[in-house]
């Protein structure tokens, strides 16, 4: 479980509503509305978890930090008990479930698998049940990515200015490539990593 303490606040008279902010928050907790004509942010209290991603990005900055009156507390809810569904899914992402996922935040695999049986289907349920890619917002996407596939979720196009990608691992060479390319021992390391993190790829 993590406390945030502060929220990203919109300053309406900086603000352009070019839309900067919401195409790029990780939690999707902020919106564009059209008021008086003109087009202006508007930040989710209890959607925001923080990051500062908006307020780094904003060409105006009309985004800062704020303190918040009461904390938000992220991930509390979420059951973690370590069932068979739980295992079977990190295994099939060549992770195990106390394995960290998110260093920002320490959230571990088993805490996105959790939040991904209560019905997180996208990188961005699962920030927000979780807090995993509030911080960085870069590093973790592809652990993240990999237990939704291992739970049998196929991802979309991603929201806003987001992006689906996936790091290439050793389990991602087809074994014609292995084949063709003996000189880098791919086909030696798959089997030495897969010592370390067994599993295996859903079909």
């Amino acid at each position: 479980m993590r406390t945030v303490y502060q929220m990203a606040f919109v300053d309406i008279d900086r603000c352009n509503g070019c839309g900067i902010c919401s195409n790029v928050c990780p939690v999707l907790a902020i919106r564009v509305e059209r008021i008086e004509g003109q087009k202006k942010a508007f930040v989710s209290e209890q959607g925001c978890q923080a990051c500062t991603i908006c307020a780094t990005r904003c060409p105006k900055h009309a985004v800062q930090m704020i303190q918040r009156s009461i904390p938000l507390e992220i991930g509390g809810g979420i059951q973690q008990k370590l069932t068979e569904k739980v295992v079977e899914i990190c295994r099939l992402a060549h992770m195990y479930p106390d394995q960290v996922v998110c260093y920002c935040h320490r959230v571990q695999a088993k805490e996105i698998v959790a939040a991904i049986l209560e019905g997180a289907k996208s990188p961005e349920e699962v920030a927000q049940k979780t807090g995993a890619r509030t911080g960085c917002g870069v590093l973790c996407i592809t652990g993240v990515i990999r237990l939704l596939r291992g739970a049998g979720i196929q991802l979309g196009k991603a929201p806003g200015y987001q992006w689906y990608g996936v790091r290439a691992s050793i389990w991602d060479i087809s074994p014609e490539v292995m084949s063709k390319y003996p000189e880098y021992y791919l086909q030696e390391d798959k089997e030495a990593i897969e010592k370390i993190f067994p599993g295996g790829e859903p079909e």
